[in-house]
Order: structure tokens, then C-alpha cells, then sequence
């Protein structure tokens, strides 16, 4: 569960930064200067719904005028080792829908040229002190030899030198700097969530995001499928592997039972923020829907 779990942040880390000017400063933080980039010099670039089926993730990639492809991923946890093996994940994923969108033939007689360069960072925002300022991932073996080294970047609301209450990744780490402390005081995580957008609001922060009543309907929403996910997986799952009375039927019980949950779940969820009239990102991007499962529950629900 640990995936919904942090849904609403890798959520709202996505939907910031996704947008080319926002973007555009949180690599200006990663670099530590200004990125020489405007926002007609880059283009989104990223494995949506809509195009593969795939783990949600929370990075953001987009590309360059000068074919630099530049991927940056969220971590909120401890500090993971093995984050410069998982940006070289992506870099590949990405690497083929790029070939598929360029019609670039691998299997030819000529050489591949000009493939995008990749630029990797990690925005750290986890509660431990950050450690180390890189990830590094090598393999050196008979001639093959592989290195990827990401920088690692601390976002903590506490490490910004620039409180400008407009710098949409300021707003951010202290969003989630007032939302923390309220877990450490012991809120739950919907009052923790209020808590920082009512602080927001108060100080200026995010204007324009977190007033809106789709940021409320949605991102509660997702506290409510989280729980709504957890009790039907469980109460199914276990309803159906006692009706079997065997292990390979319970086993089976509770796999069906989670799929149909999370299926129900689903559905219900978007017919919810539907009619709150949430955009067509937000559920495809979410709750995994394709553009044409959306159109469905509209007329359901038209």
C-alpha cells in the first residue's frame, strides 16, 4: 500500500512541475544557477497513461532544444541507493517511446546518431538529513562498462535560501514542511493535509492551486480510496478464501478480491471527481484510466 500511501504528494509533485515554468525553477535549484532554458526551449516528454501501461512514479521529464532529455524524480523516504539504477530505468523507457515516436529503425544498417543526452536529478525531501550529494551506479565488466551518477538536491522548506512566496517550489517544500509536522504531532493524514493548505493560504503559498475546490475534492478523494481500497481488498479477499477452505483458494480469494476492490475503487473515485469536474489529467495520470475510459463514465454520468 505503500504506493497510494504517498499518492497525494508524488501527485501534486507531478502536477506542479510538469508545468515549464515551474519546471524551469526547480532545475534552477538542481543546478544551483540559472538553467540557461525558457520555457519555449523544453517540451514534457514522459510515459503517460495514454501511451503505456506502467507503475506511477513520480518524476517529471522533459526535453531540450539541444536534445538533452532531462529526467527528474521526487524522493521522500530514506535515501535510496539505488536511485541512479532506477533513473537509468526511465532513461530507457524513455529511449523507446523516443525511437517509436521518431520511427528511428534499430534493426537498419545505419548507426543511431544524436540520441537525447540525459540529465538526472533527485529532489530529496525525505526526514532524514540528506547524506550524500549523489547517486552512482556503475558496472564495469570485460569492456562493458556503464556509469550514471545523479546529483541529489534537498528541498526541505528549511534549506531554501528564497522564501519569494511566488516560487511555486518554495510553496511546495513548505507545504509539505507544515503537512509533516502535522504526522509528528500525530494528525492523521487528511487533517495534517488541510492543515498545510489552510498555512498556505494564509502566507500566500501555491496561490492559485490550493484555494481551487478540485485541489480539496481531489486530493481527499485519494485519502478516501486509500482506506476504501484497504477494506474492500481485505473483507473480500477474505470472504472468498474461506469459501474455497483451501490455501490455493484462499490464495486466489484474496487476489481477486483486492483486484475487485481496487477495480470499484476506482471507478468510483473518478465518477466522484468527475462530477467535481476535475480535468482529464488528473484521472488519467492518477487513477490510470485512458482518455476513452473517462469519456465512458462522463456519459454514465452525463
Amino acid at each position: 500500500m505503500d504506493e497510494v500511501k504517498h499518492q497525494h504528494r508524488d501527485t501534486m509533485f507531478r502536477g506542479l512541475f510538469k508545468e515549464p515554468h515551474n519546471f524551469l525553477r526547480l532545475l534552477e535549484w538542481c543546478r544551483g544557477g540559472e538553467s540557461g532554458l525558457t520555457v519555449e526551449d523544453i517540451t514534457p516528454f514522459d510515459l503517460d497513461s495514454a501511451l503505456a501501461l506502467r507503475i506511477r512514479r513520480n518524476d517529471v521529464s522533459f526535453i531540450t532544444k539541444d536534445n538533452r532529455l532531462i529526467i527528474l524524480v521526487e524522493h521522500q523516504s530514506t535515501q535510496c541507493p539505488n536511485m541512479a539504477f532506477r533513473l537509468l530505468l526511465y532513461y530507457t523507457e524513455l529511449l523507446q517511446l523516443w525511437i517509436k515516436l521518431n520511427d528511428v529503425n534499430v534493426y537498419g544498417d545505419s548507426k543511431i546518431q544524436a540520441l537525447p543526452v540525459p540529465e538526472f536529478y533527485v529532489a530529496y525531501n525525505g526526514v532524514e538529513p540528506l547524506k550524500s550529494e549523489y547517486s552512482t551506479f556503475n558496472l564495469d565488466y570485460e569492456g562493458i562498462k556503464i556509469d550514471v551518477k545523479v546529483k541529489v538536491v534537498d528541498i526541505h522548506f528549511e534549506s531554501m535560501a528564497d522564501i519569494e512566496t511566488a516560487n511555486t517550489l518554495v510553496g511546495y517544500a513548505y507545504f509539505y514542511k507544515v503537512y509533516d509536522e502535522g504526522i509528528r504531532q500525530g494528525l492523521t493524514r487528511d487533517k495534517a493535509f488541510s492543515a498545510a493548505r489552510d498555512e498556505c493560504i494564509k502566507r500566500g503559498y501555491l496561490h492559485g492551486y490550493v484555494e481551487k475546490e478540485d485541489f480539496i475534492v481531489f486530493y481527499k478523494d485519494i485519502f478516501d480510496y486509500d482506506t476504501q481500497l484497504k477494506q474492500e481488498g481485505k473483507a473480500e479477499g477474505k470472504a472468498e478464501g474461506k469459501a474455497e477452505g483451501k490455501a490455493e483458494g484462499k490464495a486466489e480469494g484474496k487476489a481477486e478480491g483486492k483486484a475487485e476492490g481496487k477495480a470499484e475503487g476506482i471507478i468510483d473515485t473518478a465518477q466522484r471527481l468527475l462530477k467535481a469536474g476535475t480535468s482529464l489529467q488528473y484521472l488519467t495520470e492518477v487513477l490510470q484510466l485512458s482518455e476513452s475510459q473517462v469519456r465512458e463514465l462522463k456519459k454514465a454520468i452525463a
